[in-house]
């Protein structure tokens, strides 16, 4: 399956795409992913801003405020079964207008 990250989703992956190798005949769901990608995600470390020390948001904190695209379609629905062909676009909240 192809991962997408965009924006800030992109800066806490360290990656703007990657491929999760989910197995012909699987079933994986949404949720399964989401949990994966949480799980091996280390705490990020803290960055250096000058005299300030800032932390880094990590993947699975922005993953909880996501919206996602499988195969250009809204999902929402975490118990969806995704196929190792999918395309998985993971979307931050965006601002402006």
């Amino acid at each position: 399956m192809l991962i997408r990250y965009f924006a800030a989703a992109a800066q806490a992956a360290g990656t703007s795409e990657e491929r999760l190798n989910i197995g012909e005949g699987t079933t994986t769901t949404l949720g399964d992913v989401l949990a994966i990608l949480t799980a091996r995600e280390p705490a990020a470390p803290p960055i250096s801003d000058g005299p300030l020390l800032r932390k880094a948001t990590s993947l699975g904190t922005v993953l909880t405020r996501c919206s996602f695209l499988v195969n250009g379609t809204s999902e929402q629905n975490h118990a969806r079964a995704l196929g190792s062909e999918d395309i998985l676009d993971v979307l931050p909240p965006f601002a402006g207008g």
